[in-house]
This record gives C-alpha cells, structure tokens and sequence, in this order.
C-alpha cells in the first residue's frame, strides 16, 4: 500500500527554502487574557483577545481556537469572530436575526452570578504571506427596555462581588495554528 503526501516548499525571507506536509503545524502563536473588561454597546467591541499571524503561504489555513469567559447583566451576549474587518463564522442570514458566532443567554435572577465560558474553533482561508489579525469582539443584546444600558462583561461575572468563595476572575484564550496544505 502507498500513500501520497502533499510537499509544501516556502520561500523564507532569508532566500533559503522549507519543507512543510500537507496537515503539519507550521506555526503557533497564542496568548492569554487575565485583566477583566465590560462593555454597553449597540456595537461590538474588542474583548482584548487580538492575535495577529503572518502565514508562510497563501495555500495555508489558520486554526484559530481558544476560549472566551462571558458574562451580562441583561438577556444576552453575542460573539463575533474577525479577521482584519471581516467577520468569520456567523450563521445564515435569516431575516432580521442576528448573524454571531454564538451566543449566551441569562435565564434568571442566579445568572448576575455566573460566567459562561465559549469555545473558538474555526478554520480560516486568509489567502495571503502579509500578516492577518484575528479578533474576537463582544456586545450585549440592548433591546427596548435597556438600550445603551445593558453590559457583558470578559473575564468577570456581573455581581463581582469582592468574596473569597464567590465571583472569580477567570482567563480567556486564544491560539493561532497556521496548518500547510
């Protein structure tokens, strides 16, 4: 039985030449967000997770995982993953739906309290050698009733309260994988 792998050979900056297989990692990038934030916006706004890459080749794909820690004080937040303007991942169009990456959703009084944790996954075609910026941004949901005034927090709960035993901080993650083709 034989197999057929795909060579992907690169011109690196210093003239000399590499040798990447098709599904190899040729680079990983990532950090980690430890400060908390809030935002009360019709808009979304950076969480602090920005990463940028410059991919070896233009055939290449960008893995991008992590997590993000969420929390609201009013309905819902809505996540959004982008690339330099262009946002990734959202659903189909339907109507006057928002199109997100995802979402959570407060369900009772308990919800002040918690922090709801997203997972990042998506595999991005950036088509470039020039280096690309992958972000992920936030909003809450600001209906009739609290527009402008609703807020989703990163890395914190709503309530915060300052207790050894409730509200803890958290981290959110996010990594870059350049995978050859």
């Amino acid at each position: 039985m034989s197999s057929i792998m795909k060579v992907d050979t690169i011109q690196k900056a210093d003239g000399s030449s590499g040798v990447h297989i098709a599904g190899h990692v040729i680079q990983t990038l990532s950090m980690t967000l430890t400060s908390a934030s809030s935002a009360q916006s019709n808009s979304y706004v950076d969480s602090g997770l920005t990463l940028s890459i410059t991919p070896k080749s233009t055939s290449s794909k960008i893995l991008v995982t992590g997590f993000i820690n969420v929390a609201e004080d009013y309905f819902r937040t809505y996540i959004i993953l982008v690339r330099d303007s262009t946002t990734l991942s959202v659903g189909d169009a339907a109507s006057n739906r928002p199109r997100v990456y995802a979402s959570t959703a407060a369900t009772s009084t308990w919800d002040v309290y918690d922090i709801t944790s997203i997972p990042i996954n998506t595999l991005d075609s950036p088509n470039t050698t020039s280096a690309v910026n992958y972000k992920i941004q936030y909003k809450n949901y600001q209906g009739p009733a609290h527009s402008g005034s609703a807020t989703s927090y990163i890395n914190r709960s709503h309530s915060d309260r300052d207790n050894a035993l409730y509200d803890p901080r958290t981290v959110s993650v996010l990594t870059l994988q350049e995978i050859a083709q």
